[in-house]
């Protein structure tokens, strides 16, 4: 599933190849933006989550951006088409859902940390950090 979805298109036709529980996110995205879900398999139970969340409080939400940054999820959302409304339920949702993303593997969703790996940070479990270490020399604890 890791690459179902890891910075590629997921409008029209591409939507068709994401799991199921994540086409809903996928129809989201603001017409004048690229509709790209840029996150690893791990993080995707914390989207459906938050999509679930951000529905109840704005069924017409707009997404602008769904990536990593730094070893967080990044999510640019607004709830609606008028950028004037301010929503703070609909903020702390957001915030709330980057905060856990720093603690959960972008891998495969375990509890993990952060590491500097080939000049990026990455959240990842101790496995996956080994592996992306192995792939990259130089990678050291984010901090360290």
């Amino acid at each position: 599933m890791d690459d179902l979805v890891m910075g590629r298109n997921v409008r029209g036709d591409e939507a068709d190849d994401l799991p199921a529980n994540l086409r809903r996110l996928a129809s989201r995205f603001a017409v004048d933006w690229p509709a790209v879900i840029d996150v690893g398999a791990g993080w995707f139970p914390l989207l459906i989550r938050l999509d679930g969340q951000l529905a109840e409080i704005a069924p017409d939400y707009e997404l602008h951006q769904c990536k990593s940054k730094f070893g967080a999820l990044s999510f640019y959302a607004q709830p609606s088409d008028d950028p004037s409304i301010y929503n703070e339920e609909f903020v702390e949702a957001i915030r709330a859902a980057e905060w856990e993303s720093t603690r959960t593997c972008e891998e495969c969703g375990e509890p993990a940390g952060q590491y500097v790996i080939g000049l990026w940070v990455w959240t990842l479990c101790a496995k996956h950090a080994a592996e992306k270490n192995a792939q990259s020399e130089g990678g050291h604890p984010a901090g360290r």
